[in-house]
């Protein structure tokens, strides 16, 4: 563990650290409490395994030796998978990377690829294939988490990587999207807490989704947040936010649903600008970007945010 949990602390980036300090903290705080009592060692072994598969997957592109053996110890049936994320995102020829990951997903894609919810992979022929593209080995591990591979998408490997971001969109427009492959880019980001606060307040007002629809929705959102936090422009949209002097003071507390965005917008103006702030702080330290440039992406990727959250229902 502590070998793990050394390799994870530096951010997905390089440039920072990771949120997993303060998350350690927490582990232990919780492993004292839950095993103080009853059978000691096996609430041990649990806890103790659980954190080491997090810390695994976020130390994969750090110490990937440690990190496969552990992965392999608890999950036989993933690990190579995890290995097959690892080759991918790092070597850099085309065909030297095909090859190797094949090898690697073969056995997985004999097992999948014909099951009814495998639809996604149907133009894909085999496992090369499947490790051919970004788009493709995207589509392959989204899948096989389907198919009940356990899997969380390394954060490195996006910045590896850049085109499996891909995996995290929605695949099915359905309640099955809710299995998809997640990712560990928030817990390996600098903590950004304005941000988050900012985002649980927009989130809070939007009307309940009855259909399956929301998880798709979520999961396009969950999206935009990441791209966010790893400083892809992609995400953001160009118009920004109308945050003038003669809008409404700040109102936090709104527990209602149903408020409109301009509305929303004119109540949260402390929390818009703190968060633009806090975000503008980030893209100068750890991306390199100019002041002026950063404060101008910030107040785009907070517009993002609240609009991304105004998308989650259609209103009505």
């Amino acid at each position: 563990m502590a070998v793990l949990f050394a390799a994870s602390r530096t951010d997905a980036s390089g440039r920072g650290l990771s949120q997993q300090q303060t998350l350690q903290r927490q582990w232990l705080k919780t492993r004292d409490k839950q095993c103080s009592s009853g059978d000691m060692r096996e609430c041990l072994v649990s806890t103790y395994d659980e954190r080491l598969n997090t810390l695994a997957i976020a130390a994969l592109f750090q110490a990937p030796d440690v990190a496969l053996a552990e992965l392999a110890r608890q999950n036989p049936g993933s690990a190579p998978l995890y290995e097959a994320i690892y080759r991918y995102a790092t070597i850099e020829n085309d065909a030297d990377r095909a090859t190797a990951v094949e090898k690697l997903i073969a056995p997985v894609f004999e097992v999948i690829h014909d099951k009814p919810w495998a639809r996604p992979l149907s133009g894909v022929k085999d496992a090369h294939g499947a490790a051919s593209s970004d788009k493709n080995f995207s589509t392959f591990l989204n899948v096989a988490a389907v198919s009940d591979y356990a899997l969380t998408m390394p954060c490195s490997a996006f910045v590896r990587q850049p085109g499996l971001i891909d995996v995290l969109d929605s695949v099915y427009a359905g309640a099955i999207d809710g299995r998809l492959i997640r990712s560990d880019c928030k817990a390996m980001t600098s903590r950004l807490q304005k941000v988050d606060q900012l985002t649980k307040a927009a989130v809070a007002v939007q009307p309940s989704c009855p259909g399956t629809v929301r998880f798709s929705l979520g999961r396009d959102f969950d999206k935009t947040l990441l791209l966010i936090r790893l400083h892809r422009t992609e995400a953001w949209d160009a118009q920004a936010l109308n945050t003038s002097s003669s809008a409404q003071n700040e109102n936090n507390g709104e527990s209602g649903k149903n408020v409109d965005k301009p509305s929303f917008i004119a109540g949260h103006q402390v929390s818009i600008r703190d968060a633009a702030y806090e975000l503008a702080t980030y893209y100068s330290s750890h991306f390199g970007v100019p002041p002026v440039l950063a404060k101008e992406q910030a107040r785009r990727a907070v517009n993002a945010i609240i609009s991304g959250a105004y998308n989650l229902c259609e209103w009505g």
